[in-house]
């Protein structure tokens, strides 16, 4: 019988609080070795402030964050920028910076975090660019980039310190749908390759289910329902199964103010 493993990340009774905005109340979760997470959630639910947490942006209120065996909100400054050199984190739009080209923008971090000549950053630099198919664009400006080679570029920035997890925000927001798929598939190989666990939150549902090994869903606080990409097929849990339908018809809306007069 194998040992059981330790959890990547692991969220335990997660409380935040902003004044008297409650934004997370009790989220509960863990992230085993190689999966590939998506939390799901309706827009403001607070996915994206859960990977603040997982990076030590936000501290919780309430609660433990757990990067393997470290307590995130309880470490040093030195610690925590020791710990976040194994975090990549691809944003929602890309965040390259506009006065940098391809490859400064991805030597930053080994610029930043290392003492790397610059002989094997450029080294590291080429052999990620070529991992996610640009390395060709070595010195162009990211606003001579479509939006799907920017989001490729920023993979190849999130995978430049060889990372044991990687943090994705909405991943294929502002991409047509072939690109997405592209992009999807390229997430799908790059993470089974690397051997890398991921995060990903997302409201697109067919990225989602491409991507996803596991599932989380985050309604009104709480973590109402996690665990396969078969099983959240198959729920029986009412707001599951609404908002994977897009119905509007459902509780999500009922006493919402987004819900439309009839």
């Amino acid at each position: 019988m194998s040992a059981p493993t330790t959890p990547v990340v692991e969220l335990r009774d997660i409380q935040l609080s902003f004044d008297t905005k409650t934004v997370l109340n009790g989220v509960s979760l863990a992230v085993e070795p190689q999966d590939r997470l998506v939390i799901l959630g309706q827009s403001g639910s607070g996915k994206s402030t859960i990977l603040r947490l997982i990076l030590g942006i936000l501290p919780p209120t309430e609660g433990s964050v757990f990067f393997k065996q470290f307590e995130v909100s309880r470490l040093a400054r030195r610690k925590l920028q020791k710990i976040r050199t194994q975090i990549g984190m691809v944003y929602q739009y890309s965040a390259l910076l506009s006065s940098r080209n391809v490859r400064d923008n991805v030597a930053l971090p080994l610029e930043e975090l290392t003492r790397k000549t610059p002989a094997e950053i450029d080294k590291t630099v080429d052999e990620k660019l070529e991992l996610v198919g640009m390395n060709g664009v070595k010195n162009q400006m990211p606003s001579e980039l479509s939006g799907g080679m920017r989001k490729r570029v920023s993979l190849a920035r999130a995978l430049v310190m060889d990372p044991e997890l990687i943090l994705f925000d909405e991943p294929s927001a502002g991409l047509d749908p072939v690109i997405s798929s592209v992009i999807d598939k390229l997430i799908i190989s790059l993470t089974e390759q690397s051997k890398v666990t991921s995060v990903i939150v997302t409201h697109e549902m067919d990225s989602a289910f491409r991507i996803g090994t596991k599932m989380a869903m985050l309604y009104q606080g709480k973590i109402i329902e996690m665990g396969s990409t078969e099983e959240f097929k198959n729920s029986k849990h009412s707001v599951v199964r609404q908002f994977l339908s897009g119905s509007t018809e459902g509780p999500i809306l009922e006493g919402s103010q987004d819900a439309i007069a009839t």
